[in-house]
């Protein structure tokens, strides 16, 4: 771990220099987090984890997905539609015939 030296700018502003930022995968608008240590500041890359998704989001994929016919493939949409989900932003495969 190679020791970096930067300035601070207007409104506390930092540059990260590009060869780190490759290194670390920084890209603009990521999420940092900063943590006060006793005369130091730690910076690190904010992971998070995507929350599982609930059971009814999918049981909706799965009736979306599922559909043997056009008429099962309509009525699974408005089941959908009835669980609060909007069947166009439920993943899913679509009916082809």
């Amino acid at each position: 771990m190679a020791i970096e030296y930067v300035q601070m700018g207007k409104r506390g502003t930092l540059v990260v220099p590009a060869k780190l930022r490759k290194k670390l995968g920084l890209t603009d608008g990521c999420l940092l987090l900063l943590n006060e240590g006793k005369g130091s500041i730690e910076i690190r890359l904010a992971q998070f984890e995507a929350p599982a998704p609930d059971a009814r989001f999918l049981l909706a994929q799965s009736l979306l997905s599922g559909a043997e016919s056009l008429g099962d493939y309509l009525a699974a949409i408005e089941e959908v539609r009835r669980m609060g989900f909007d069947a166009e932003n439920v993943p899913h495969e679509r009916y082809s015939g």
